[in-house]
């Protein structure tokens, strides 16, 4: 009896992946500075990206059929075990209209060229100039490693509800219009209110051509609301240009952002340049807002290529400049990078006092998805 109920379990578990297609991925990423320093402090090490609780080791699940199926994603952050970046199901209802559910990204219309992960793992990390190894703000001084890069969303930001539902529409070829609206995890909330903050996009892929995309992202009264509008150029081959206008439009809630973004390759050379202009006022912060970057790197002998990437970021006086050459030994699904970075910053406030100091720090970073 036993047998044939074992059987008959694994004759139901073969029909069921008949009738869909199952997933599972990888994507993870790992920094680990055996040695760096903030402000002369002693020499100390840490892991990053603080993103992902010091180290993000991520698996997803998935499954889908004709018309329905789920994505869940399990996040290792350090050792803490929990749900990640999606937790959804959905149903296609034709082949021009989709309805998701949960927690959802996404990004069908979401900027094309993301952030630096290697500063950006960096800077997550903040030091206690009298305590190194911890990052609880006390009495002591808290300061930067690095300044991050600006990356994907500041230039079209993607669909992203924690506990809602992402309507997703294709009514022709090239077409995509997204609405998402989101509730809460833990509390119920004013429908209201939900409406206010609803998320509308579309976007347009001219062949060839690019990808335009605009958008409106609402909120409640008297919070930031922004119009956001984006065109992605790819006509050219090993060129890609992805430039956005975030503009918005409640009083003094927060500024406005141009931001462009651009990527080459040829043979072994590659390259990345990002540059961000905020304007308009935030509170009493009216200060124009400068932030860019670029990534140079040159394939020596495959798997091994040599780069530097070199940051700048500027809000009236505080300032950083930050520069990191590397040596980077790339693999299909993910790459060992390490390298020296050194910071600047001037006229930063840290802890109530205001002044200058320098960061440097020695990071090993691995990522790899699958």
């Amino acid at each position: 009896m036993k047998k044939l109920v074992s059987v008959l379990f694994a004759l139901l578990l073969v029909g069921s992946f008949a009738f869909a297609e199952v997933s599972v991925g990888n994507w993870s990423r790992i920094l680990f500075a055996p040695i760096a320093s903030a402000d002369d402090s002693d020499s100390f090490a840490f892991m990053g990206p603080d993103w992902g609780n010091r180290g993000r080791v991520g698996l997803g699940f998935g499954a889908s059929g004709d018309n329905t199926g789920f994505a869940l994603d399990i996040h290792s952050n350090g050792t803490n075990l929990g749900v990640g970046d999606q937790a959804k199901g959905w149903i296609k209802i034709n082949d021009m209209i989709k309805i998701q559910m949960g927690q959802i990204q996404g990004d069908v219309l979401r900027g094309k060229i993301g952030d630096s992960g290697y500063l950006g793992a960096i800077s997550s990390f903040t030091v206690l100039k009298d305590d190194p190894l911890t990052t609880t703000v006390n009495e002591s001084i808290v300061f930067k490693m690095a300044q991050g890069t600006t990356g994907e969303d500041a230039i079209f930001q993607r669909f992203y509800p924690k506990a809602g539902m992402l309507l997703d529409l294709t009514p022709a070829e090239g077409i995509y219009i997204g609405a998402a609206l989101d509730s809460s995890k833990t509390d119920a909330v004013l429908a209201e209110d939900m409406f206010k903050k609803i998320q509308v996009g579309a976007g347009y892929v001219i062949a060839d051509v690019g990808h335009f995309r605009a958008q409106y992202i609402g909120n409640v009264d008297d919070a930031a609301k922004y119009i956001n509008a984006a065109f992605a150029y790819t006509a050219i081959e090993g060129v890609l240009v992805d430039a956005g206008l975030k503009y918005q439009m409640e009083d003094k809630a927060d500024k406005s952002t141009v931001a462009v973004a651009a990527t080459y390759s040829m043979d072994a050379l590659s390259s990345v340049a990002r540059f961000l202009v905020g304007f308009g006022e935030k509170g009493d912060n009216d200060e124009l807002l400068l932030q860019g970057s670029v990534d140079v790197g040159y394939v020596v002998a495959d798997p091994l290529a040599l780069g530097a990437e070199v940051s700048f970021y500027k809000e009236g006086d505080p300032t950083n400049f930050t520069v990191a050459p590397y040596a980077k030994l790339g693999y299909a699904g993910g790459f060992l990078k390490a390298g020296f970075a050194y910071s600047s910053f001037a006229d930063y406030t840290t802890g109530g006092v205001t002044g200058d100091y320098t960061a440097w720090s020695i990071p090993i970073m691995m990522q790899f998805g699958f």
